[in-house]
């Protein structure tokens, strides 16, 4: 059963917002150039602080690294404010980077527009885009984002699987759980 998206700003079925920023290698990624090519795209806002994100780095890491060969091209953004949470400055982000081996860019978006283009609202939050760069899945990585042991459902995984095949996925929408988005002022 198809559930509509929760965002009615950013709803399944919406383009690839374009977009620029700094990742933690020094380079300036573009949306567009990145996904080029690419059979499956995947945003997903994270950041350093939050349980949720920390619970969730190895599922997405092993489904980074499972479905690269296949076409899947990740990006991850933390959109948070620094300020308020130091552990999600730039210069830890880099260092977050470096640990876990980060096989896809890590981006810093400090002015908060790109998560405000997708409408985005928490950490882990995953936006997957068919081959046309169509929103096909939003949503929660799992059903267990803050304890990988209780995990029951690999939703972001099946969504992925899903999109590579057929281009659609038959839940759209998983509600995500984790920290809200730290927004400035």
């Amino acid at each position: 059963m198809q559930r509509p998206s929760s965002s009615p700003r950013f709803p399944v079925g919406s383009a690839l917002p374009a977009f620029t920023l700094l990742a933690t290698d020094g380079s300036l990624i573009s949306s567009a150039s990145w996904f080029a090519g690419s059979h499956a795209a995947l945003v997903v806002f994270g950041c350093n602080h939050c349980p949720y994100v920390k619970g969730s780095d190895q599922e997405l890491l092993e489904v980074s690294h499972h479905f690269a060969e296949a076409g899947l091209r990740v990006l991850v953004i933390s959109s948070n404010d620094a300020t308020q949470y130091p552990e999600d400055s730039f210069a830890k982000m880099k260092e977050k980077a470096i640990a876990l081996a980060f096989p896809f860019p890590y981006l810093y978006d400090e002015t908060q527009e790109v998560a405000r283009q997708f409408d985005a609202q928490c950490t882990p939050e995953c936006y997957l885009f068919n081959e046309d760069l169509t929103l096909a899945y939003h949503g929660a990585i799992n059903d267990s984002p803050r304890d990988p042991a209780k995990v029951t459902k690999h939703l972001l995984r099946d969504a992925v699987e899903q999109v590579l095949r057929q281009g659609s996925v038959e839940l759209s929408f998983a509600h995500p759980l984790g920290c809200s988005i730290k927004w400035k002022g």
